[in-house]
């Protein structure tokens, strides 16, 4: 015999076919693993950056967005960047450098810059390498891949003069190893919208809280910005304490209807991994 059968040929090209579906499907999943590694690595870089912050600032939390400098006074708050009105992120930057580059904006001492400058991420640190919303591009700072757990810890939100649940002191958090602190975040919905909150399951009513994030909408199902399971149905999250998990949804309390979808306030779920107290206080 001088060559193959067509019979035996066709038999060696479907093994190489199995044998390239099988390594494409490796490769997949060791690309997804090192995906969730960076950031998870990301995420406890950050929660790290968290604790320096609070020790530097008499164990306080910092806000999940400033508007004002205090409640009563209408002037806009800027920080040691030059950002006006800053995000959370702008606060976790010690050992990991700001969220957006400001040296562009900030050419002459006492410069300010905002949104109308700028809203993309620079440092990689803030965007997780699986996000991957239609739509949105997760270097947006208002719609990137991580959530602060701004309704525990931070909501600086002004109602009748006050702040709603701000500054927080660690000594109110009971339990920081059972308290999340940033997580893997999605936004409203499927619009994206507002990804640098992170809604606990419940409305936090104990915190002085009335609504999830984009209060603006009529509903609850429309205002949450819940953690997103993206790491194989899984969240990367950092608590207080500086360690990370990959939980599951339930595992963080949430719950979800036949099709998946998470609910919003659903009264089965619990906020007992967001309190800070260790139970669920809704």
């Amino acid at each position: 015999r001088l060559g193959f059968t067509l019979i035996e040929l066709l038999v060696v090209i479907a093994i190489m076919a199995l044998l390239m579906g099988i390594l494409m499907t490796v490769l997949g999943r060791v690309r997804d693993t090192g995906r969730t590694t960076v950031c998870s690595s990301n995420i406890r870089g950050i929660s790290l950056a968290g604790q320096i912050y609070t020790h530097e600032n008499d164990g306080k939390f910092p806000p999940f967005r400033m508007s004002t400098r205090s409640a009563p006074d209408p002037a806009i708050y800027v920080n040691k960047y030059g950002r006006a009105k800053p995000r959370w992120l702008w606060f976790f930057d010690y050992g990991i450098g700001p969220v957006i580059d400001p040296r562009p904006y900030v050419v002459n001492p006492g410069d300010t810059f905002g949104d109308s400058d700028t809203l993309i991420m620079t440092n990689d640190f803030f965007m997780c390498p699986s996000f991957d919303h239609v739509g949105f591009d997760k270097h947006d700072i208002r719609n990137g891949s991580y959530g602060y757990n701004y309704q525990y810890l931070g909501n600086s939100r002004i109602k009748n003069g006050r702040y709603k649940n701000f500054p927080v002191c660690q000594v109110r958090i009971q339990r920081p190893s059972e308290t999340v602190i940033v997580a893997d975040s999605r936004g409203i919905e499927d619009e994206g919208i507002h990804g640098y909150t992170l809604d606990p399951p419940r409305v936090a009513r104990s915190a002085g809280v009335e609504f999830f994030a984009r209060y603006s909408m009529p509903t609850y199902q429309k205002q949450q910005s819940p953690a997103d399971a993206r790491h194989n149905g899984r969240v990367n999250v950092a608590f207080v304490d500086g360690h990370t998990e990959r939980l599951s949804l339930e595992e963080l309390g949430y719950v979800r209807d036949a099709a998946g979808a998470i609910i919003a306030d659903d009264p089965a779920g619990s906020n007992r991994l967001w309190s800070g107290t260790g139970r669920h206080e809704p």
